[in-house]
């Protein structure tokens, strides 16, 4: 496998216009830049381009070159954060270092190839995978209900917490993970996430959102200190991993990994619109389950208070991506209607947020 990391972009270096409708253009550019990785001619053939994802472009592609002497044949995946994305501007580099060291790990991931964060090659930060087989669940019920049977919901439950756990068990602390953005203060990390998305929703919003600034103000005041400082995936649910007849094949979307407090991605977790009506959490086990299989995994005792109150931040933290969600399709021309959607569900996610906090209270 080559793995390459590329030098920083000259500061005077012209950015491309990333268009991800020209998918010819983008071929031709990943064509030569793949070229230039392997020392060698790279055959990329077509470019489908996946609708899933809210905020990366996602292309599936097959490429050919040849490495040591042997023809090398790869069924990959380029991800591209465009510059009006949800999350913009967006950097590659956090996602690839985390796949990259994740790899030998128990947490299943893709292999990674490639990346770049210069804005000059196809004007958007990217990154290759490889193109994993499976398909993502989401399990939609016309009543909102358990979404699987007990024997199915146990099977992937129990590998979906299992790569949790192994995930923040990671020793990141001597790889280039320890890079990347999070607070390694245990006293800190909460408070510093809650201000963080106050600060985008200050971009994204042009008016105050009174039940959000409460919110702030209380996830403030009842901010936990951290048992440890952990890789968080930031987006871990139903809905981001592939399985394959039962078996989770890849953990997807880590486009917010940072380093910060492992109950966070438990509290994420737990949010009401990854389960609708369902007992389940993620439509696999009920809360007291949720954190009996965790600690046993990790051996780190959480409380159900300390879930709660990340579930409150999660909330939080979902309905300000709401927000982001509608400044995208209404000043940044990101033409997707599912954002325009996520605007109209911005009075349900302030009702959902007053529920967990009070919950958390």
């Amino acid at each position: 496998m080559t793995v390459t990391t590329l030098r920083p972009r000259p500061t005077d270096a012209p950015a491309a216009v990333f268009d991800p409708t020209d998918v010819e253009t983008v071929r031709a550019t990943l064509a030569d830049f793949a070229a230039a990785q392997v020392g060698g001619p790279v055959e990329i053939g077509p470019l489908k381009r996946f609708t899933v994802g809210f905020s990366w472009v996602t292309y599936g592609f097959r490429a050919t070159w040849s490495e040591a002497g042997h023809d090398v044949e790869r069924n990959l995946i380029l991800r591209a954060g465009p510059p009006t994305g949800i999350f913009g501007p967006y950097k590659a580099y956090p996602e690839f270092v985390t796949l990259r060291a994740l790899k030998e790990s128990a947490v299943p991931v893709p292999s990674v190839y490639w990346y770049s964060d210069d804005l000059s090659i196809l004007g958007a930060p990217f990154f290759v995978c490889d193109l994993v087989p499976g398909e993502a669940p989401i399990p939609w019920t016309h009543d909102g209900g358990p979404a699987f049977d007990d024997e199915r919901r146990v099977r992937l439950g129990t590998q979906f917490v299992g790569a949790l756990a192994a995930l923040h068990d990671f020793a990141w602390q001597d790889t280039p993970v320890a890079s990347i953005d999070g607070t390694r203060d245990v006293h800190r990390t909460a408070v510093d996430q809650v201000d963080h998305w106050m600060d985008l929703l200050g971009r994204w919003s042009p008016d105050r959102v009174p039940m959000l600034e409460m919110a702030a103000a209380w996830l403030r005041e009842n901010a936990p200190v951290a048992s440890r400082i952990s890789i968080t995936h930031g987006d871990y649910r139903i809905g981001n991993f592939l399985e394959v007849d039962g078996k989770i094949t890849a953990i997807l979307d880590w486009e917010l990994v940072r380093l910060g407090d492992p109950v966070e991605d438990l509290g994420w977790v737990c949010l009401q619109a990854w389960r609708g009506r369902s007992p389940y959490m993620c439509h696999f086990f009920e809360r007291e389950e949720l954190r009996d299989r965790y600690a046993a995994l990790t051996g780190n005792e959480v409380t159900l208070a300390q879930m709660a109150y990340w579930e409150a931040f999660g909330t939080y933290k979902l309905a300000i991506t709401h927000y982001g969600a509608t400044d995208c399709f209404s000043r940044r021309g990101f033409n997707d209607l599912r954002m325009a959607g996520m605007g109209a569900q911005i009075p349900r996610m302030l009702l959902q947020l007053e529920s967990a906090m009070e919950r958390a209270s």
